[in-house]
């Protein structure tokens, strides 16, 4: 993705660029001729620009600058939800200034502040370009806590508390610890399917066990510790009986010897299976 559009042009155009480069690197060369060529001035401004004042770092910059080296480009890859305008902000790169102006360093740590980003590689690419590569964090599912309701990933990191119309599609989670252990429990769901289609939200219980909503309004209680084999073994009588097509309120599996159906509102009888 290009966050600049740059013009195509014919070839006598890009031959007239390509021209244009080498007297542009001549005239660098001209100006720093303690330097080996291009690579070598930016390996000396990123790490040896502070030994120099600031007249002479400002004096190189300008130079860099009218021999062409400036930003008229961006290309960014990995980016799927973060934002543009946060990426340009965070960046803190503008078309026009000099390309050896952006501080690498400063612009990757100013990326690794914005939620959506887990890592961030920012580079160079002569003459004009900034390239920018990320690593996104991915949604899984919706946290809600006290009023607030937000996007987190797997480790529960806060990715957006607004906008969220898009990801209603996402189990809710609710309650304390929720948030840190959501991860495993959609890890150990995804191996029973005929469960996992139906879950609408899951209530961390005193955050040692959990409560599942299906789409059916069903409640499954699950036990604090065999969670795996209590939710193999509801796949199983789905399988068998699809319990979660009766009319039934809830499903209590904590006791792992027998599972409790409640039936639904009209019929106040507990039955085991």
């Amino acid at each position: 993705m290009r966050l600049f559009k740059k013009k195509k042009g014919s070839q006598a155009r890009r031959d007239a660029r390509r021209w244009l480069l080498q007297a542009r690197k001549a005239a660098l060369l001209g100006t720093f001729v303690a330097l080996a060529g291009a690579g070598a001035f930016e390996t000396w401004h990123d790490h040896a620009l502070q030994k120099c004042g600031k007249w002479a770092a400002a004096e190189a910059l300008t130079r860099s600058a009218r021999a062409g080296f400036v930003v008229r480009d961006i290309v960014v890859t990995g980016r799927h939800n973060t934002p543009n305008a946060t990426l340009l902000s965070s960046l803190g790169v503008h078309a026009g200034m000099p390309v050896f102006g952006v501080d690498i360093a400063a612009a990757e740590q100013s990326l690794l502040g914005v939620s959506w980003i887990k890592d961030a590689t920012v580079s160079r690419r002569l003459p004009d370009t900034i390239v920018v590569a990320l690593q996104e964090r991915t949604p899984i599912a919706l946290w809600q806590h006290g009023e607030t309701i937000s996007l987190i990933n797997k480790d529960g990191v806060v990715l957006e508390t607004h906008d969220l119309e898009k990801w209603q599609g996402l189990p809710l989670v609710v309650g304390e610890g929720a948030e840190n252990n959501v991860a495993e429990l959609l890890t150990t769901l995804h191996a029973v399917p005929s469960i996992e289609s139906q879950l609408v939200a899951a209530v961390r219980v005193g955050d040692r066990r959990w409560d599942l909503r299906l789409k059916n309004g069903i409640t499954v209680n699950l036990p604090g510790q065999d969670m795996e084999l209590a939710l193999s073994r509801l796949g199983e009588m789905q399988q068998k009986k699809n319990n979660l097509g009766r009319s039934i309120a809830g499903i209590d599996m904590r006791q792992p010897q027998r599972v409790m159906v409640t039936p639904a509102a009209n019929d106040k009888t507990k039955t085991s299976i």
